[in-house]
């Protein structure tokens, strides 16, 4: 029996006289290049959210949540593993092996490192993972059960056994998005009391959209005003192609994820299980930009008054929604606009809410994650190290959203660098939520702390060839030769 089998069914059999009613149910509901702006609850003008402002509502907003990645698989990878993706060999997505091998990143996530479904399948729960998976696709790509799950089927995956056919034979986001939940829902159903573990990891609204006559409709005369958003969204939406086409594509999608939500809440209500159940709600990374070519009708999600998009290590690229929802013990209609979390805080922080410790093998894992339980529950906590992040590759569209490839999060601090400690930035992304104040040269003791603290972190990952030659000095705009930005869009 395989090791990873032999230490499940110890961590079942220890849990076995403590798992019940005390322990509640996890759901994590992972959109996909879903900005930070985006929602009814969070500010924008358009959006028709009713679903997730209910969530919110009824839970507690992070406003300072950072995914750890401008991109979809490294950024699940930390979410999953508790670790910088960087760790895993993760600095870009996962594609077909050719491209893998191009972009110099692994086929797949080793399974034999822990994972959030392990932690919580050793606990007693049943574990699964329905939508999009991105961890690994082609070759002998391992399947979700290989990480954790007992049930599993996936969109961008191993097998992609979540298909929705269109007429010109693409996967439909929507439809995937809806077979998602409804796989989600039979799962809850089948579960009889036993706490679970669900990850619904939603496409939408990913590109290409292709929604509906009927799912635009609310939206028909929809004409979006630049002067509605931030000054960084507003100048973005005046250089779209047809801003209000993009944007009402984009929106429909958006509610059709809100409505799937509807249908899990209300579900969740149904069964009586509301109260018991841990809901998570992000994303994995900031809105695409219309620049990509199947984006061009989808580019229109709004980083809310942050600068950047995806790809960029700028605020808009990696800080996301994140809400947290649990009846009676995580507060109501509260945003949390002092805590500081990330992706690899997800694993400690939720497990500590489900009360499980965390096995020797996770802690021999050296997991980069926090704990920050905490303040989910009400109570202020300061986390104990910075949050750092890395992107080596192309940033597209506006040149304003390329910064230098690392970045470090503290307190109220924002701090950008290169691998020589050069071309320093520096923002109080508290006060100057668009970054455009550069303060390095007004607050030379910080840029010095957190630059030696990020240069350090560096260090301490694992050998990166991208890494080495952008050191060196290559433009980091033609390592995997696309245009640069500043080309027109489209």
């Amino acid at each position: 029996m395989h090791i990873k089998s032999l230490l499940v069914l110890a961590g079942a059999l220890l849990a076995s006289a403590t798992r019940g009613a005390d322990r509640p149910n996890v759901i994590f509901i992972l959109a996909d290049d879903l900005g930070w702006g985006d929602l009814g609850s969070s500010g924008h003008p358009y959006a028709r959210t009713p679903n997730l402002d209910r969530l919110a509502a009824g839970g507690t907003t992070v406003a300072n949540f950072y995914v750890n990645s401008t991109v979809c698989s490294p950024s699940r990878v930390a979410f999953m593993t508790g670790q910088y993706p960087a760790r895993q060999g993760f600095h870009h997505i996962t594609s077909t092996l050719e491209v893998n091998r191009r972009r110099r990143v692994p086929d797949w996530l080793d399974p034999d490192v822990p994972t959030v479904a392990d932690v919580f399948k050793q606990a007693g729960y049943a574990t699964a993972h329905y939508g999009k998976w991105h961890l690994g696709k082609y070759g002998r790509s391992p399947t979700p059960d290989a990480y954790g799950f007992d049930a599993a089927l996936v969109s961008s995956g191993p097998g992609e056994t979540i298909k929705a056919p269109t007429r010109d034979g693409a996967g439909d986001q929507s439809r995937m998005t809806e077979v998602t939940f409804d796989h989600g829902l039979e799962f809850i159903r089948r579960q009889g009391g036993k706490p679970f573990y669900l990850n619904l990891w939603a496409p939408l609204p990913h590109a290409p959209l292709r929604m509906t006559e009927r799912q635009r409709e609310p939206y028909r005369s929809l004409a979006p005003d630049p002067a509605a958003f931030g000054p960084w969204m507003a100048d973005y939406l005046r250089a779209a192609r047809d801003p209000g086409e993009q944007m009402r594509m984009y929106l429909a999608a958006v509610a059709e994820l809100d409505r799937n939500v509807g249908r899990l809440l209300d579900e969740l209500r149904r069964l009586g299980l509301e109260r018991g159940t841990v809901i998570v709600f992000s994303s994995d990374n900031g809105p695409e930009d219309y620049y990509i070519g199947n984006a061009a009708n989808a580019g229109l999600g709004s980083p809310g008054p942050f600068r950047g998009r995806k790809r960029s290590l700028y605020e808009g690229g990696v800080r996301v929604p994140f809400i947290v929802h649990w009846p009676g013990t995580i507060p109501a209609g509260r945003t949390d606009r002092d805590t500081i979390l990330s992706g690899v805080d997800f694993l400690p922080t939720f497990a500590a809410l489900a009360g499980i410790p965390l096995g020797e093998r996770v802690r021999a894992a050296a997991i980069d994650g926090e704990d920050l339980s905490a303040a989910l529950r009400g109570r202020p906590v300061a986390r104990q190290r910075p949050v750092f992040f890395e992107w080596f590759f192309e940033v597209v569209g506006d040149r304003a959203y390329l910064p230098p490839p690392l970045a470090v999060r503290d307190a109220r601090w924002k701090l950008y660098t290169d691998y020589a400690g050069g071309a320093v930035e520096l923002y109080d992304v508290t006060r100057d939520p668009g970054e455009r104040e550069n303060l390095a040269g007004a607050n030379p003791a910080v840029a010095r702390r957190l630059k030696d603290a990020v240069l350090a972190w560096v260090k301490s990952l694992p050998p990166a060839e991208f890494r080495d030659a952008v050191a060196r000095g290559a433009d980091r705009m033609t390592l995997l030769d696309i245009r640069k930005p500043g080309d027109r869009a489209p």
